[in-house]
């Protein structure tokens, strides 16, 4: 009950509506301690008591804390103790050993999910050979850079109306960019 009352007077130092004195922290303590008990960390206490105020304010810190730890209470720990049982039980079995489909001589190997069908090594070999397979192939066949991109704006602006600012079209909404539909029919 002493970190709860602790945790109540703190609250003083979040925001000053929610200021107590010692013996209204005291009264209190008993809600705060339970949800102590419920596994709840003074942190998390504290930050659940002093966020969210009503933008109105507070009319009495006594009665709004009281309110807040009676209707936020966490649920007890019966109900979350079946949940820590099922998440203790035993993991699951391990994947069974399989052949490697990987290049070279074949070997097992236990994947660590089930649609792995290479394992690390023969994976990482096969990745290595299909990158040095695209840089050989870029390497043969090099394209050529493509223009600075102020090149391809005028040769866009100088296809589309021969001129630019000159014709009257230039930038967006320019025949080049645009649609032309009749506003009435």
């Amino acid at each position: 009950m002493l970190l709860a009352e602790r945790v109540l007077l703190s609250l003083r130092h979040r925001t000053r509506e929610l200021s107590l004195g010692v013996c209204e922290a005291r009264k209190l303590a008993a809600l705060a301690a339970e949800w102590l008990r419920r596994g709840v960390s003074a942190g998390d206490l504290r930050l659940a008591l002093s966020s969210s105020l009503p933008v109105e304010g507070v009319r009495t810190a006594f009665g709004f804390l009281e309110h807040r730890l009676r209707e936020k209470l966490p649920a007890p720990p019966a109900e979350t103790a079946d949940l820590v049982v099922a998440a203790g039980s035993a993991p699951p079995p391990p994947l069974p050993l399989i052949a490697c489909d990987g290049p070279g001589e074949e070997h097992m190997f236990r994947p660590h999910a089930s649609w792995v069908t290479t394992c690390g090594p023969c994976h990482r070999e096969e990745r290595r050979a299909y990158w040095a397979d695209v840089q050989a192939r870029a390497e043969a066949d090099p394209q050529p850079p493509p223009p600075p991109w102020r090149e391809r704006v005028a040769a866009e602006a100088g296809a589309g109306g021969g001129g630019g600012e000159a014709s009257g079209a230039s930038g967006y909404g320019t025949r080049a960019t645009a649609t032309y539909m009749p506003l009435c029919s």
